[in-house]
């Protein structure tokens, strides 16, 4: 019996497909915790101060979390309009909520920004729950979830890997 090597899954993907698994279930890999710093969003505004956050006061998670979009986050990625209480600078990607009054509006607005912006949809699902896209270009890859998050209600967020 020959033995079959997979190729193509890189660290990242499996990281991006972890991460918004655990935002579709309602657990979060975001912090809860209180942060400082602004807080609105738009195509790659920056606010907040960022720093190592600790949700327990005895564990340190030695992110880069904002409130507001990392200045960090690429601008060329465009984000739809609405309160960031959270971005995340993780070194080889980003991850952001923004809070909406409609989830699943925002979602498709979120989505069809990134296609105008030359991004390949992947994948794109939607149910009354909750949706989900996967968006691709030369540069990034772009997990957006559009849901009612137990810490931010209506919501879409944004994972952000770097290809390559």
């Amino acid at each position: 019996m020959r033995a079959v090597r997979m190729r193509g899954v890189t660290t990242g993907f499996v990281g991006v497909a972890l991460a918004a698994s655990l935002v579709l279930t309602g657990c979060s890999i975001i912090p809860t915790g209180a942060r400082t710093g602004g807080g609105t969003g738009g195509s790659g505004s920056s606010g907040g101060s960022g720093g190592t956050t600790s949700t327990d006061p005895g564990t340190d998670t030695n992110l880069d979390a904002y409130q507001g979009i990392p200045a960090s986050f690429p601008k060329d990625v465009p984000v739809i309009s609405g309160d960031v209480p959270v971005g995340l600078d993780l070194g080889t990607g980003w991850t952001i909520v923004v809070k909406v009054s409609d989830s699943t509006a925002a979602w498709t607005d979120a989505g069809n920004k990134l296609k105008a912006a030359g991004f390949t949809a992947q994948t794109e699902s939607s149910s009354a729950d909750a949706s989900f896209g996967d968006y691709i270009n030369d540069k990034y890859e772009v997990q957006i979830t559009g849901q009612k998050a137990p810490n931010y209600g209506p919501s879409v967020s944004y994972v952000v890997v770097l290809k390559g």
